[in-house]
């Protein structure tokens, strides 16, 4: 597995202080988008469709968005739940989220690795793009505040995963490939940690879930070709 060393802020502090034009897109205030440019509406229409197939979403159900960014999981899905509380590291992102429009998400800014969330809360739980931005050290810490902080039987989404199997289907170019390996070098990933799948799944029962499934993506989502999703049940 290709890991950033655990306790490297460099994803912490780049979220944090990420700076935005108040004319950027939603897709590119998260870095959401291909060759640089924003996926459009519709993409992320189906995105979202997936994500709420696989979650099995009720009106009854309480959310957790780990990771949530500027809330564009968050926000869509308050529609379809009780309650969601959405946790980023950036407060700047999580204001993009309005409170007026969605009064049933609560937002805490926080640092995924080391939040306080209360026990047995969540009937579903989605952490999407976002666990490339951690180690494997720091993974099995945020898989074990998702666990505890799961009711017994929920489901917890954690997408979008980088696949280290497919990693040069994504650097797919000898320059792109000569990139990579400089920003491994230069400790400035352009991604950050590459994921072996069944080192997450064995990871997920370490933690204590009941059960850990890996999903290959579909192939009309963006990173399809080298991501995959896991679907945990507690």
């Amino acid at each position: 597995m290709n890991s950033i060393k655990s306790e490297n802020n460099y994803w912490i502090d780049y979220w944090a202080n990420k700076q935005m034009s108040i004319n950027d897109d939603p897709q590119k205030q998260v870095e959401r988008t291909v060759n640089k440019v924003p996926i459009d509406q519709q993409k992320w229409i189906f995105t979202l469709n997936e994500l709420e197939r696989t979650l099995i979403l009720s009106s009854g159900d309480t959310l957790l968005d780990l990771c949530a960014g500027n809330g564009m999981i968050a926000m869509p899905f308050a529609l379809k739940c009780r309650a969601v509380t959405a946790v980023d590291i950036s407060e700047d992102l999580l204001k993009k989220i309005d409170a007026d429009l969605y009064p049933n998400v609560t937002v805490i800014v926080g640092d995924a690795r080391r939040v306080s969330l209360p026990a047995n809360t969540f009937s579903k739980g989605v952490m999407y793009a976002a666990l490339q931005y951690f180690s494997e050290r720091e993974a099995i810490g945020i898989f074990s505040t998702i666990y505890n902080s799961m009711k017994s039987g929920g489901l917890c989404l954690i997408g979008d995963i980088p696949d280290i199997d497919h990693l040069f289907d994504f650097y797919s170019k000898p320059d792109w490939v000569a990139a990579y390996f400089d920003s491994v070098k230069n400790g400035t990933p352009a991604v950050g940690t590459w994921f072996k799948k069944e080192i997450l799944v064995k990871l997920a029962i370490y933690t204590g879930f009941s059960n850990a499934e890996i999903i290959n993506q579909h192939p009309h989502l963006i990173n399809s070709h080298c991501r995959f999703d896991l679907l945990l049940t507690k």
